[in-house]
């Protein structure tokens, strides 16, 4: 199935005051509030005991079983880090659990040096950085081994923080950043309304991300900010913010031809790319559950990014 636009679902988007903070600044970004579903985080599902994450009774890097003991949907999102187990992990596609349902979810490893069992699952207070969600991204659509991308990915943010985890832990290179971003956190608040938020990094676009509702996004909005954060580095602190760039933006996002790809729970699943960027879109009942978009990197940043790919590896116990 393909849509052409998403003109047709509540795609309405308004661009509100935006923030900066040295060398980054966000639009926050607001459509129509939804609240007629009802739906369930990660985090709030830890929080109240009803979502449990487990290894396979044959333990395997990259699939994880989700157990939604609620009476409502549970919402997953793409790139989302869950610590523990046998290793970290982020989920790899936006997946909504059906309620009182268990299923097997498809996830990446963060923590290359670990394969030995830590603790229970829990909700981690980080996402996949920027570059790590763009390396996965990509490898899927060009069918080359994602596990492998996303520990190169992760390789290349410790080099580039000038940081050094004894287990390749994603979550250890944030905690080496936290005062950092802290300072930048502050100065970057929800505002009334906002589901969304676009980011720029000395003077140019990055991405945005919209998710169904203001309170859903209220729990990843410091995750979304420190993904792009880790991986940014000052050399513009003088820019102004062009609206009616990231307005055009938008639209042309909104343009894009949206194809079918692989679902895994209640949502519709959809990718998409243009001459600027590509990304997913995934609908629940006519509504935007999540909708991300990257601006494409260059040939020379690409290429310097394959140049470090680390194995892929298969562990089963």
């Amino acid at each position: 199935m393909i849509i052409s636009g998403i003109n047709e679902i509540n795609s309405g988007i308004e661009l509100l005051k935006p923030q900066s903070h040295e060398h980054v600044a966000i639009i926050p970004l607001k459509t129509e509030p939804n609240y007629k579903l009802d739906i369930l985080t990660l985090k709030k599902g830890f929080e109240l005991g009803l979502v449990e994450v487990k290894e396979l009774k044959e333990s395997t890097v990259n699939t994880l079983t989700v157990k939604n003991n609620s009476v409502t949907p549970l919402l997953l999102i793409d790139g989302e880090e869950v610590v523990g187990g046998d290793q970290n992990r982020i989920v790899n596609s936006t997946i909504l659990v059906a309620p009182k349902s268990e299923c097997n979810i498809s996830v990446s490893c963060t923590e290359h040096g670990r394969w030995k069992y830590k603790s229970e699952f829990k909700s981690s207070p980080h996402i996949a950085d920027y570059n790590t969600r763009m390396s996965k991204l990509m490898a899927e659509r060009s069918n080359k081994p994602v596990q492998s991308e996303v520990w190169s990915s992760i390789n290349r943010l410790e080099r580039s923080i000038e940081f050094s985890s004894d287990t390749q832990a994603m979550s250890e290179s944030y905690d080496s950043q936290r005062t950092n971003h802290e300072e930048f956190l502050k100065e970057f608040n929800i505002v009334d309304g906002q589901n969304g938020v676009l980011i720029i990094v000395n003077g140019e676009i990055k991405g945005f991300e919209i998710l169904l509702n203001p309170e859903i996004y209220s729990h990843f909005h410091e995750k979304i900010i420190k993904s792009y954060l880790i991986n940014s580095k000052a050399e513009n602190t003088t820019f102004t913010v062009n609206t009616n760039e990231a307005e055009l933006l938008i639209e042309n996002a909104k343009d894009s031809t949206f194809e079918d790809k692989k679902s895994n729970g209640l949502e519709k699943a959809y990718e998409f790319e243009n001459s600027d960027g590509f990304g997913n879109l995934y609908i629940y009942e006519d509504e935007i559950l999540h909708w991300s978009y990257f601006i494409k990197i260059s040939e020379d940043e690409e290429d310097e990014g394959l140049k470090d790919s680390v194995e892929p590896t298969e562990i089963i116990i």
